[in-house]
């Protein structure tokens, strides 16, 4: 190991060691505060708790395709008019079911529209 890597494994033990203490000071009422805030090689280093709000974990586009499922709009209809394949949007609808833990539409509009992420009916 030449001294490069050896002052890069230090700097990452270093990081580990500083994330440890962290999450020791913190326990398990860390809510929103970084785990990790630090500056190394002018990179700043944000470590962040995972948000279990299932909406976070959709990108744009699927975001996009539930709330056309929301509105009623079939898997044809949604191709249409975002230009892109039905095959396409089948593939996104699976992620969704996959990333939300549910099997139907129906049941991923309800966690959608309990974390207020589908537009209300007016």
């Amino acid at each position: 190991m030449d001294r490069q890597e050896v002052m890069e494994d230090d700097r990452v033990r270093s990081l580990l060691r500083a994330l440890v203490r962290r999450v020791a000071e913190l326990g398990e009422s860390s809510g929103d505060a970084p785990l990790l805030d630090t500056q190394e090689l002018g990179v700043r280093c944000l470590l962040l708790p995972l948000n279990p709000d299932p909406v976070d974990l959709l990108s744009p586009r699927e975001r996009e395709i539930a709330r056309m499922v929301g509105l009623g709009h079939t898997n044809k209809m949604i191709a249409a008019v975002l230009e892109i394949s039905l095959y396409t949007v089948s593939t996104h609808l699976r992620r969704i079911f996959a990333k939300l833990d549910v099997s139907t539409r129906a049941a991923m509009v309800a966690v959608l529209a309990d974390h207020h992420a589908l537009p209300q009916s007016g």
